[in-house]
């Protein structure tokens, strides 16, 4: 898979009503969804063809990844309102499968009320194969935790409600 290549299905799934998408071909997989795959919203069915290696995706898999995504988001939703209000976010800098540790059984770069350091990192957003470590542009304490270890994030999508130190 070539760069272009890649970016021609992003545009065209971006154009699309296909809310989830993943692709396998020649050993590379890629993984495309919407919001709208975790809000249960429209969802489509993608059938497999050999041609262009499309895997199917099912509206049932949407909705239960809905299921699962509302009960992480009130699980994590325990920021004071005084603290939301004063609070700024720490967003996704590109698509991926967000970890908040380097292995399953290290712990966590980040955790809620841990205050982090300028350069220490935060968590890793995996994206295609690669390993990218989101390290801290700035000294600030985790307020809160907005995405569960293993989701798949979207570019600019907040990951960690923080308050500047």
């Amino acid at each position: 898979m070539t760069d272009e290549f890649i970016f021609e299905i992003m545009d065209k799934f971006n154009a699309s009503k296909i809310v989830d998408l993943t692709l396998e071909q020649n050993g590379a997989h890629i993984a495309l969804r919407k919001k709208e795959a975790f809000t249960g919203n429209d969802s489509c069915i993608v059938k497999k063809t050999s041609e262009s290696g499309l895997i199917e995706s099912n509206a049932d898999t949407s909705a239960q990844k809905n299921q699962g995504s509302a009960a992480v988001s009130e699980e994590n939703n325990t920021v004071k309102s005084s603290e939301k209000a004063s609070a700024d976010v720490l967003k996704s800098p590109i698509v991926g499968t967000f970890y908040r540790a380097p292995s399953p059984d290290s712990p966590a770069y980040a955790e809620k009320g841990k205050k982090i350091k300028k350069g220490e990192p935060v968590c890793i957003i995996e994206a295609m194969k690669m390993m990218n470590t989101l390290n801290a542009d700035y000294d600030f304490e985790v307020l809160d935790i907005l995405v569960a270890n293993g989701d798949l994030v979207e570019f600019d999508q907040p990951l960690f409600a923080i308050k500047k130190l």
